[in-house]
């Protein structure tokens, strides 16, 4: 809701003008509640009586974006799919329905304050779009979306991708649906299915980081390392310096056998620090450990992994790889 302020003209039973800086529009209804149709379309108001004051909320109205962590990777490791989702309408779907039915609804309602004959054939027109819509393709994609909605809650994920893969059938253009089909795909272990979703939902809604995370660990889960380092290279710089994204990085110049890049890369990172005290910082000793393996300095790998043991003994492997070291 937004507070503004307006002008308006009296046409009698309630029925007014109203003229806004974004243009002309008309509304009915008692002092301080009404309903109207506007500029940007259908919306109810609550105000101040006398003060031109007034709180406004859009009926059709967009939500805004969800906030994206400054976190761009969780962790190193993959195939963790850590974020929660909730399961929201596909707005290429949303929005075909519910703007031109809200607009009849307001209209019609503010039809029975100047004439009721006319407001009631208005809601004869209502029902009878609302009925002729139930008919069409849009409306059996919000049935499927709905019925694999609930298998979804109830950890059903077949059911749920089957209804969700109705929807994309039906509606092509509801790009992003991929999302939440790429985390079913992710819960039945389809990992190559899932990538290929998380590509068609970040073709369109390219600035979502948290989907962006999980398909970078996916692709290393996989083994498309170098793949996976140019999803990286795309992230805002911002984020490229981030722990978690370092020891991605880092990760991936490995397995590509390049420890001189992962090197470069990881010497970015808090190198002077003393303490274990995350499990990034575990995982970033323990990729540096092996990065000095790797180029023969064991000296400086044998004090990395030891002081991952100091903090946690158990971590991974590095019980193993001192006693191997100090054998």
């Amino acid at each position: 809701m937004s507070w503004r302020f307006r002008r308006s003209v009296s046409l009698g039973k309630g029925v007014r003008i109203n003229f806004s800086k974004s243009g002309i529009g008309f509304s009915a209804g008692t002092r301080g509640a009404r309903i109207g149709v506007g500029p940007k379309g259908a919306y109810t108001s609550f105000g101040i009586p006398g003060t031109g004051i007034y709180s406004i909320n859009y009926l059709n109205k967009k939500k805004k974006k969800d906030s994206i962590s400054g976190n761009a990777i969780s962790r190193t490791q993959t195939g963790d799919v850590s974020a929660s989702y909730s399961l929201m309408m596909p707005p290429e779907i949303s929005q075909k329905t519910s703007a031109l039915l809200g607009f009849i609804l307001i209209v019609s309602l503010i039809l029975l304050f100047v004439y009721m004959p006319l407001g009631i054939l208005s809601f004869i027109v209502f029902g009878f779009y609302s009925y002729t819509l139930s008919k069409k393709p849009v409306s059996k994609a919000t049935s499927f979306f709905n019925k694999g909605k609930k298998a979804y809650i109830r950890g059903d994920y077949k059911n749920a991708l089957e209804n969700f893969l109705n929807v994309v059938e039906i509606v092509p253009d509801a790009i992003s649906l991929y999302k939440d089909i790429g985390i079913i795909y992710v819960h039945l272990e389809e990992d190559e299915k899932a990538i290929e979703s998380f590509e068609k939902y970040l073709s369109k809604y390219v600035e979502d980081l948290n989907i962006k995370s999980q398909y970078i660990n996916l692709l290393m889960k996989v083994g498309k390392y170098q793949k996976a380092l140019e999803v990286i290279n795309s992230l805002p710089e911002e984020y490229k310096n981030s722990l978690s994204v370092i020891n991605a990085m880092a990760a991936c110049y490995i397995e590509l056998n390049k420890p001189d890049m992962a090197l470069a890369v990881l010497e970015k990172g808090p190198m002077r620090k003393r303490k274990t005290d995350t499990e990034e910082m575990k995982v970033y000793r323990y990729l540096l450990g092996t990065v000095y393996r790797k180029l023969g300095q064991k000296e400086k790998a044998l004090k990395q992994f030891q002081k991952i043991y100091v903090e946690d003994s158990n971590f991974l492997d590095v019980a193993e790889i001192l006693n191997e070291m100090e054998g």
